[in-house]
C-alpha cells in the first residue's frame, strides 16, 4: 500500500508539472519570474521600447498575462536548458525575481558562470539573502521592501519639518550609501555565522552607521542653504 501510494503521488507530481512552452523568441532582458516583482519590472522595460523575455512556472499566471496582451513563455527559469533557450547567451540584462529563496540562487550562480560579463539584476527577500546573492555573482540586488520603506520614511520627513526638496535631498543620498555599505557588509558576512555573533560585521556595521549619519547631515546643510537662496 505504500509503495503504491508512492507510485501514486509521482504520477501525480508528473501529471500536475506543466510542459515548458517552446521559446521562439530572443530580447534583450530576460526576466525569471513574474509575480508582482517581476511585472512591474516587465511593464517598465518593455514600455520604454525594450524586448523582453518573461519565464515563470505558473501556468496561471502565464496565462493572465496572456489575456491582457502580454507574451510569456511556461517553464521553470531555474532550468540551465530554459535559460539557453530564451537566449541567455546573447541577452545585455538578466532579471532573477523569482520567488524562491533557492531557485533565485540557483539562477544568478548558472548565469554568472556562464556569462561572467552579464548584469544580473536579482531580487533578495532580506539582507541575507541579498549577501548570498552577492556573493553568487549578482550585479545589483534590490531588497522587496526596501524601496518601499525608505519612500515612506520620506513621506514622514515631508510632513513633519523638512521641505520636499530636504526631504529628496535625503532620500537621494540615504539610497546611494545604504547600497554601498550593503556591498561592504557582504565582505565581512559569513554564512555559517549569526550576524550577532559575527564581531567583524557588528564593527563594520556601527561605522557606516556613523558614515551614513554624517553624509546625511551633509546632504541637509548643503540642501537647507540652497532652498534658502530659491526662495
Amino acid at each position: 500500500m505504500e509503495l503504491h501510494s508512492r507510485i501514486s503521488q509521482h504520477q501525480s507530481d508528473r501529471t500536475d508539472t506543466p510542459t515548458p512552452d517552446e521559446i521562439t523568441e530572443k530580447g534583450r532582458v530576460i526576466i525569471a519570474g513574474t509575480g508582482r516583482f517581476g511585472q512591474v519590472v516587465n511593464r517598465l522595460v518593455r514600455l520604454s521600447g525594450l524586448t523582453t523575455i518573461v519565464l515563470d512556472s505558473d501556468k496561471a499566471t502565464i496565462e493572465t498575462m496572456r489575456r491582457f496582451g502580454v507574451k510569456g513563455f511556461l517553464g521553470d527559469p531555474s532550468r540551465p536548458e530554459l535559460l539557453a533557450a530564451a537566449g541567455l547567451a546573447d541577452c545585455e540584462v538578466l532579471v532573477v525575481a523569482v520567488d524562491d529563496h533557492d531557485n533565485a540562487m540557483k539562477i544568478v550562480r548558472h548565469a554568472r558562470t556562464q556569462r561572467p560579463d552579464l548584469h544580473i539584476v536579482a531580487r533578495a527577500r532580506d539582507r541575507v539573502h541579498a549577501y548570498k546573492l552577492f556573493q553568487a555573482g549578482a550585479s545589483d540586488i534590490v531588497r522587496e521592501t526596501f524601496d518601499s520603506s525608505i519612500r515612506a520614511s520620506r513621506y514622514v520627513l515631508e510632513n513633519i519639518s523638512f521641505t520636499e526638496y530636504e526631504a529628496a535631498a535625503l532620500f537621494r543620498t540615504y539610497f546611494k550609501v545604504d547600497r554601498a555599505a550593503m556591498r561592504e557588509l557582504a565582505k565581512v558576512w559569513e554564512p555559517d555565522k549569526p550576524l550577532h555573533l559575527n564581531e567583524a560585521y557588528i564593527a563594520r556595521a556601527k561605522q557606516l552607521d556613523r558614515d551614513l549619519e554624517t553624509a546625511l547631515m551633509d546632504e541637509l546643510y548643503e540642501a537647507r542653504p540652497m532652498q534658502g537662496a530659491a526662495e
